[in-house]
């Protein structure tokens, strides 16, 4: 596997921070229903979450005992930030706003039972959850989210703030563009082009590629908008 520089989540970067600094990790999102799957990998990589407040309301405290943007220190920003929230849209928004806070470093963030080939690229912010499969040669574009038990095929190449949702499958030499959202259950073949801004519904066949920004369902899919 094949990881962006300064991807790695035990990098040198940390070096002169303390012991329990080093083995902590940041969630940014904490009003994302999908929080409980990153804080389960974040368990198993032996980390622990300190969870900090997404939205734009700078409260003093903010729900679910996370923190505020008032009470982050300095050397919150020096962790490993994981953009904890999944759907394309809310989470490109959630990043520039991390970024403008001044986090800085969003690693890739895979679940040690994820199986990824060993030349597959994995660029910086991918979330792997559990049970994902990436396959030989496939390119994982940064800040998209391969979900709990989904299948990227050999050679496919998937965009930036793409989410592939838990046990969607997708075979061989498909490309998906960017802010894609591929539904639970569903399933492209080989040689499909999946435009940018595309949706494809829960359990969805795709047999034929999909223009940029259309959303289709069904089986075999078809065309219900764009």
């Amino acid at each position: 596997m094949n990881l962006d520089k300064n991807s790695n989540i035990d990098a040198q970067y940390y070096e002169n921070l303390s012991f329990v600094e080093r083995k902590s990790v940041v969630f940014f999102g904490v009003q994302s229903a999908s929080l409980g799957d990153f804080s389960e990998v974040a368990l198993n990589l032996n980390y622990s979450p300190i969870y900090v407040d997404n939205l734009e309301l700078k409260k003093e405290v903010s729900p679910n005992e996370s923190l505020g943007i008032s009470q982050l220190q300095d050397f919150h920003f020096q962790l490993p930030t994981v953009i904890s929230i999944v759907t394309p849209d809310a989470r490109e928004k959630a990043t520039a706003h991390a970024s403008k806070l001044g986090f800085q470093n969003f690693p890739a963030f895979i679940s040690p039972s994820a199986i990824i080939s060993s030349n597959a690229v994995i660029e910086n912010g991918v979330f792997v959850n559990t049970a994902a499969i990436v396959g030989q040669s496939a390119h994982v574009s940064r800040n998209s989210v391969i979900n709990r038990a989904a299948n990227i095929g050999h050679h496919v190449s998937i965009g930036e703030f793409t989410h592939i949702a838990p046990s969607a499958c997708i075979l061989g030499f498909t490309s998906i563009g960017d802010r894609v959202f591929i539904g639970a259950n569903s399933t492209i073949l080989n040689n499909i082009k999946i435009g940018s801004g595309a949706v494809i519904g829960a359990g969805a066949v795709v047999l034929h590629d999909v223009l940029a920004g259309q959303t289709v369902v069904g089986n075999p899919a078809r065309v219900i908008k764009g």
